[in-house]
């Protein structure tokens, strides 16, 4: 059974590990689709990217996990097509996970300079 389900759980072994020596590894850094962000914004998404990784790939790995013991009963060929959609549902959660971060930078930045525009 691990020999067909192994690959769905490198998504989240690789999710979990840049999120927890990410602050080592340069090369994670959250790019923003609005374009280049301030230093403090930029050390926020950071934080927050590296954050939400080891946690998504802690869910990923016991959602993996579930699934994997869920369906050994099954045919080998039908495992496999589960197999392809609980990657392809992985691969969705880390692009997706762009979402949440620029919510909170809006969250986070945007109530700050309201704020000072008040007074």
């Amino acid at each position: 059974m691990l020999t067909i389900w192994w690959p769905a759980f490198l998504v989240p072994v690789l999710m979990t590990l840049s999120g927890l020596l990410g602050r080592w590894l340069p090369m994670i850094r959250y790019r923003s689709f609005k374009g280049a962000l301030s230093e403090a914004k930029q050390q926020f998404a950071d934080n927050q990217l590296r954050h939400m990784l080891w946690q998504f790939g802690l869910a990923f790995a016991a959602l993996s996990f579930m699934v994997m013991n869920s369906v050994r009963l099954m045919p080998v060929d039908l495992q496999r097509w589960l197999l392809y959609a609980a990657i392809v549902l992985e691969l969705l959660g880390v692009l997706l996970m762009a979402v949440p971060i620029e919510k909170a930078l809006q969250s986070q930045f945007d109530e700050t300079e309201d704020k000072g525009d008040l007074t």
